[in-house]
């Protein structure tokens, strides 16, 4: 559900039409996290690999944003940097306007510090410090430091009265797989 919150915030900061009729290209980014990255993650068996939530996250979106069937669909792979990992990114272009790509992230900063034309960052109050990171290492390259849109976390207790400013309730997504197995009754 947090994902979801943060993908309709992604698609609602969009920069609108301009006003003048003359219609610039907007790209949204969506860092999807690597399987490699998610090797440690507790529960990783309840986990889909990378290409499963890259289809997952596309009808999210499509469905949000009401967009058909992309006019223009390309997939490649480029390699990033030492240790040549190959990173998966997908472009989909609905219209001259609007397209969305899916990139493979390995680390905390994923695309916003290797592509200048990034100008936002949409994240949770949890990974406020990585915003500030990201900034951080933009500015040292001499870009300008992206606009920051914070969407709160979900709080698991938000229906008692036990909620708490920190994000010891938070319903992660570890928290929902932890749930599964343990209505499912197997455990690691």
């Amino acid at each position: 559900m947090g994902h979801k919150l943060l993908l309709s915030l992604t698609a609602l900061v969009l920069k609108p039409a301009d006003p003048s009729g003359v219609e610039q290209k907007r790209t949204i980014t969506v860092g999807i996290t690597g399987d490699k990255l998610l090797e440690k993650k507790k529960f990783r068996e309840h986990l889909q690999d990378w290409n499963q939530r890259q289809t997952l996250v596309q009808s999210f979106l499509q469905a949000f944003l009401v967009l058909d069937e992309p006019v223009d669909k390309t997939s490649f792979s480029r390699d990033e940097g030492e240790g040549s990992k190959q990173q998966r990114r997908i472009l989909h272009s609905f219209s001259s306007y609007l397209g969305i790509q899916y990139v493979e992230i390995f680390d905390a900063f994923g695309p916003t510090i290797t592509d200048e034309s990034i100008s936002a960052l949409v994240l949770s109050g949890e990974t406020r410090s990585g915003g500030q990171a990201v900034n951080e290492k933009r500015r040292e390259k001499g870009w300008s430091a992206l606009d920051v849109f914070e969407v709160d976390v979900l709080d698991a207790s938000a229906t008692t009265s036990q909620a708490t400013d920190g994000f010891e309730n938070k319903l992660s997504s570890t928290e929902i797989r932890r749930r599964l197995v343990e209505r499912s009754g197997t455990a690691d």
